[in-house]
């Protein structure tokens, strides 16, 4: 049969293990205990970082998404200026056009005005 040890401690109460071996135990039984609770704190103190963490990653997802958005925005006003500059563009040559047009246009209208008139004086000249 198994061998069991009884011990006295300073106070003279029975026990069953050592009084170094028993102080030693709740000893460690506290420190376990002081050890659960700071791991406890550290997993709520993780917790709420790992939330803030998300947080502030939901707050950078949508600001990246607004400045792709503003870029997006920034190159297609780009391009609608490169055509609308090509419109006015062509409008520009189209008037040009017209006004070299109507100035030769005009140079005739002058040189046929002077040769009518030139007639008209002539004409004037062999009556008189």
């Amino acid at each position: 049969m198994a061998e069991h040890n009884i011990y006295f401690d300073s106070t003279y109460r029975l026990r069953v293990v050592e009084e170094d071996k028993f102080k030693d135990t709740e000893r460690l039984s506290e420190e376990c205990s002081n050890f659960n609770t700071k791991m406890a704190q550290f997993q709520e103190t993780v917790q709420r970082l790992v939330e803030g963490m998300h947080k502030h990653a939901s707050k950078i997802e949508v600001a990246k998404l607004k400045a792709l958005g503003q870029r997006n925005r920034v190159e297609s006003e780009k391009e609608v200026r490169k055509i609308k500059s090509a419109e006015i563009q062509s409008l520009i040559n189209e008037k040009k056009a017209t006004l070299e047009r109507l100035q030769q246009q005009h140079e005739s209208l002058k040189k046929v005005d002077q040769e009518q008139k030139a007639i008209i004086e002539r004409l004037g000249n062999n009556e008189a």
